[in-house]
């Protein structure tokens, strides 16, 4: 019997993506699962192997927000923490991977097909450099790779999305107080990611001086796609702040193996990301434009990243 590998990547709220794999090779579609606590995450685990036959298992990968420590995953937004020992003592397996999602999703990078990826601005991406993935989604992602020398990856864990957000027009400063008034610390999520926009509208009609009215994402983005100015204007200042961390991660890391841009955000925006606006403002970086600009930045186009990604951890 063939040894597999259990991948399990925990979504927004009680979701958990599961799939199986052997080594080496890249996962089928995960199935999802419902997990609202503990305990359903078990029965999901054991559920998911049953129906495929109780497969001999090589190792389990699990990935979500957050951060392993001392062998805790802890989730805090379902409430719940998932631990080393306790999967261990379940499933009767000794390897158990926990990783942050945005870890998972870098190391998918390097196993995505041509036609998974769309390059937005750059040159080439050069061999055996730094690469990013920054990632405007329920929050901001960030994460690197950085090669090893014997053609392999070491993944880089980072928690840039809680970097300070810069303003560099009256307009972009504007919009930070309001945040600012509103949240005390501006971190660079609270602008670029699927609440950030909702942030960014309700700043722009406070502005504005109208009545500050809720909308989801997706309301916004319809209204920009009929041609709402506001509406336009907060994708604008969103994608800008985008385009800016982006070079800016670019310089700090030196990723000249190229970014990547992935998220349910810019799943959302769709044909309205202006990918000339976006090179404008990612190369505007004075006398290191032309350093830069050679760095190309890609859009994902891959599902469940998470998922092929933690494959890799057994190859």
């Amino acid at each position: 019997m063939s040894d597999y590998v259990l991948l399990c990547d925990f979504a927004i709220g009680a979701e958990v993506e599961m799939a199986l794999a052997h080594p080496g090779s890249r996962p089928p579609e995960a199935t999802p699962y419902s997990c609202p606590d503990r305990a359903s995450f078990d029965d999901a685990m054991i559920d998911f192997l049953t129906q495929n036959g109780h497969p001999r298992l090589k190792g389990v990968a699990i990935s979500s927000r957050g951060w392993e420590s001392k062998g805790k995953l802890q989730l805090p937004q379902e409430g719940m923490s998932i631990v080393r020992d306790d999967v261990r003592a379940l499933l009767g397996v000794q390897r158990v991977n926990l990783v942050n999602n945005f870890v998972a999703r870098a190391l998918a990078i390097p196993r995505l097909n041509s036609h998974e990826v769309e390059k937005i601005c750059g040159e080439d991406a050069i061999d055996e450099q730094v690469i990013a993935v920054l990632g405007p989604h329920h929050g901001l992602g960030l994460a690197a790779l950085a090669p090893d020398g014997a053609g392999s990856w070491t993944a880089i864990p980072c928690e840039g999305g809680h970097s300070d957000l810069p303003a560099t027009s009256e307009r972009e400063w504007q919009v930070r107080q309001v945040l600012a008034r509103r949240h005390g610390h501006v971190a660079r999520e609270l602008a670029i990611s699927l609440d950030g926009l909702v942030h960014v509208w309700k700043a722009l009609s406070e502005l504005d001086g109208d009545e500050v009215v809720r909308k989801s994402p997706e309301e916004i983005v319809a209204l920009a796609s009929i041609g709402d100015e506001r509406a336009s204007e907060a994708i604008r200042m969103s994608m800008g702040w985008l385009a800016a961390m982006a070079s800016d991660v670019g310089l700090i890391l030196g990723a000249r193996g190229g970014i990547y841009l992935t998220g349910d955000l810019m799943d959302l925006i769709g044909d309205l990301f202006d990918a000339e606006v976006f090179r404008q403002r990612y190369t505007a970086k004075g006398r290191l434009s032309g350093y830069v600009a050679e760095i190309p930045v890609f859009k994902t186009l891959a599902n469940q990243l998470e998922i092929i990604g933690l494959a890799t951890l057994f190859d």
